[in-house]
């Protein structure tokens, strides 16, 4: 396929109306079954609650809430495997298998995701609000949970396998295959059907003026837990006279206080600003995988860059810097390093870094690059091909 493929869904229906384009998906079907049997592992075993990523499974009839043995195993070495199993099980009855937030457990495929909406934020703009993402794999089941209220998000799914059936309420019927992508916006009520043996990616795109109000809460409610007007217990007081004034308890006066003060603070524009750029890096999609464990930089080392690395200025010489969905804060000269680290191209340690009088890597710049490095912004690299005849 050739050309932009998101420009026929951004220039005429996105926020507008449902459609259906080609679109070739993020990820195979092995990959996405292999991130739906890793999330299942630990829910063979019982339900789990408040963890990410989490696991439903649904038949025609409704939700079992303890699968068990329903979900992929150590025998179901593929897709196929799986569903077949699965057939003869529940004798030819409909199924459904949900995983919620599967991507940030494997960088790969959180990262190819995340390149891909990424040319579609550019395009409409980056959501201000966390993208959340889910796998879906069955055959012969309505979900009608969006038919009870209007959606808050965008819809935007991949089909991998079988087919999507959605149908918006009061709209028209999208239909998706492999190698298209259905897209409904926000504020619309629909059902959705997966049919013969359909595997997908769906992620749901904030869509609602109210969400980044609900962002900033979830904010001022973290760094107010961390005043000093929040203390270890919750208080219990007597009952006020009834003839005597009417006043807000002090506890509650003090955490207001505390609101107050936080919403005009620098400490909460700051840390929505940090989250801002740490978003735009993840192209939204969150939660974000976990850092790798550091490594040890030495001069002699080839590295290159991999990924974009977002820069928002945070004041006089300083900068906020972030990398696949993690941000931090550089000032100085760092910025001449980063223009010398460009993508894909190998570059030596110690030509990056600048050396002291000992030979060694500048200790300031090999900082910044292990932090890079951590991030997945960095790899470390064999270093450039030899000109042709040059080899030793």
């Amino acid at each position: 396929m050739t050309g932009d493929p998101w420009a026929v869904l951004v220039d005429r229906h996105w926020t507008v109306a449902p459609a259906v384009v080609p679109a070739p998906p993020p990820l195979t079907v092995g990959e996405a079954y292999r991130l739906i049997a890793k999330a299942s592992v630990p829910f063979r075993a019982g339900t789990r609650f408040h963890v990410l990523p989490d696991v439903h499974f649904d038949t025609a009839a409704g939700r079992i809430r303890a699968p068990g043995h329903l979900l992929p195993g150590t025998a179901d070495a593929d897709p196929d495997a799986y569903r077949e199993r699965l057939g003869a099980e529940l004798a030819g009855q409909g199924w459904l298998l949900a995983v919620d937030q599967p991507l940030f457990a494997d960088f790969a495929s959180w990262a190819r995701v995340r390149d891909r909406v990424t040319a579609l934020w550019r395009r409409v703009g980056f959501p201000v609000v966390p993208v959340g993402a889910e796998l879906v794999f069955g055959d012969g089941v309505t979900r009608a949970d969006a038919l009870a209220r209007d959606s808050h998000h965008a819809v935007l799914a991949w089909v991998l396998r079988g087919r999507l059936r959605v149908d918006a309420h009061g709209g028209p019927t999208l239909r998706v295959g492999p190698g298209e992508a259905g897209y409904w916006p926000a504020g619309l009520r629909w059902t959705e059907t997966v049919a013969d043996d359909c595997l997908a990616l769906l992620l749901r795109v904030p869509g609602d003026a109210r969400l980044p109000v609900d962002a900033v809460h979830r904010t001022v409610v973290e760094l107010a837990a961390e005043s000093p007007a929040a203390e270890d217990t919750v208080p219990y007081l007597p009952l006020p006279d009834p003839a005597g004034p009417v006043a807000v308890a002090d506890p509650l006066a003090r955490a207001t206080t505390a609101v107050r003060q936080l919403s005009t603070a620098t400490d909460l524009t700051r840390t929505l600003r940090v989250r801002w750029a740490a978003r735009v890096s993840a192209g939204g999609l969150e939660p974000v995988p976990a850092p790798r464990d550091p490594a040890r930089l030495a001069a002699g080392q080839w590295v290159c860059r991999t990924a974009e690395v977002v820069r928002m200025p945070d004041g006089r010489s300083r900068w906020i810097w972030a990398a696949n969905g993690h941000a931090f804060t550089v000032q100085g000269a760092a910025g001449r390093l980063l223009r010398r680290l460009r993508p894909d191209v190998p570059v030596r340690v110690d030509d990056l870094c600048g050396t002291d009088e000992d030979g060694r890597p500048d200790a300031g710049a090999l900082g910044l690059l292990t932090t890079l490095h951590r991030l997945r912004a960095v790899e470390v690299t064999d270093g450039p091909e030899p000109p042709a005849g040059k080899e030793g």
